[in-house]
This record gives structure tokens, sequence and C-alpha cells, in this order.
């Protein structure tokens, strides 16, 4: 036992020495633009976003077939846009490789279940696990896409909208906002005068009481 720990240290430290890095190297994974997102509606009002953000990712070889397969799991964004009692949400998402040979993917959608708890405006949940085969290296031409699955209606809405990702504020950051649009204006007013809004200098202005009006005059 004590022989075979020793062993083990020594190679360890000369890992770096004896290990193949291109082993764990995976092809170009990457989410197109045009589906990393959806909405799902209650049937009026659209009630949730769903955002496809990004992806943990990691490659190996299967030691009995030495085939070679992509570990890639999900992370999506979901936010609330409507309040309701909804909590758990039934959508989807596609594993796409360039290659469509039987040997490989191919395309694949996987149904995913996102939970976001009705207090909350807007969570990170991370999805399902996949596993897509791969071919050995070099990958040359071959790539691995990643998004969410629509039917054609759902694309079009998706990207006829403003591709902007926002953030809720916090209630000291609204605060803030809101304390730095008021202004506090100081101006001395004797008993015959009066304070006024004047539309010309977009200010509050000290004018005479019971003073003449014309169509000019505020």
């Amino acid at each position: 036992m004590r022989k075979f720990l020793i062993l083990g240290f020594v190679c360890l430290l000369s890992a770096c020495s004896y290990v193949d890095s291109s082993e764990y190297e995976c092809p170009k994974i990457s989410i197109p633009r045009e589906t990393t997102r959806s909405y799902q509606n209650n049937g009026q009002f659209d009630e949730f976003q769903i955002n496809l953000v990004g992806f943990e990712s990691f490659c190996y070889t299967e030691p009995v077939t030495n085939r070679r397969y992509a570990s890639i799991t999900p992370t999506f964004k979901v936010r609330r846009l409507e309040a309701s009692s909804v909590s758990s949400i039934d959508t989807s998402f596609y594993i796409k490789t360039s290659i469509n040979a039987e040997d490989y993917l191919g395309i694949r959608n996987y149904n995913q279940v996102l939970n976001i708890p009705t207090s909350s405006k807007e969570v990170i949940v991370t999805g399902k696990q996949t596993i897509t085969r791969i071919p050995t290296q070099p990958y040359n031409n071959f790539e691995i896409y990643i998004g969410m699955t629509m039917n054609n209606e759902a694309f079009s809405k998706a990207n006829k909208k403003f591709d902007i990702d926002y953030r809720y504020l916090s209630e000291d950051e609204l605060a803030k906002q809101n304390d730095a649009l008021i202004e506090n204006v100081y101006l001395e007013v004797r008993d015959d005068e009066e304070v006024v809004y004047s539309e010309f200098d977009k200010k509050p202005i000290v004018v005479k009481k019971d003073r003449p009006q014309n169509n000019c005059q505020n």
C-alpha cells in the first residue's frame, strides 16, 4: 500500500509531462443568436422570457468503445414578465451538429422544465446534461450548436423584439435613482408675490400677485 501511494504521488507530480491535453479539447460549441431566447404566454400577454445564456461543457473518450463524446449542460435565465401563480415552465432546447451523419447526432431536441418561484422576477437555472457523439481530432468543420427549440411563429416573434438584456433594479438603486430626479429649489417670496411654473423658462419663477394677464403669459 505504501509503495502504491508513493508511485501515485510521483505520477501526479509528472502529470504535465505525460497527459495529452488534446484529449479533453472540445470542438467549437456556439449558441446561434437567432435561437437564444423564446417567449411563453398565457393567451394574451407574454408571461415569461427564456434566454439561453451559456453552457458548461467537457469532452472525453469512452474507454470501452474508444469513442469521443461531448457533455453539454445549458444555462437559462428565466424572466417573469407578468405577475402570476405559475412557477414551472415546460420548454425545450436543441443540440445540433454541423455534420449530420448517422454516426453523430445531427439534431436532437431535449425537453426542459424550468422552475421560477412566484416571488422571483428573474432566476438563473441550470438545465439537464446532454451527451453528444463527436469525431476524433482534428475536428475540421465539425461544430456543435445549442439553442431554444421554436416553431416558425415563436421564432418570428422572438426575432422581431429588441434583443436587450436588462436587469431589475434593487430597492436601494430605485431610491437613489428617484432621489437624483428631485431638484430642491429655494425661492424668496414676499407677501405680494407668488411662485408659478414658467413654460418658457422651464422652471419655477416668482411673480407679482394679481398681475395683468395676456395670452403670452402663463
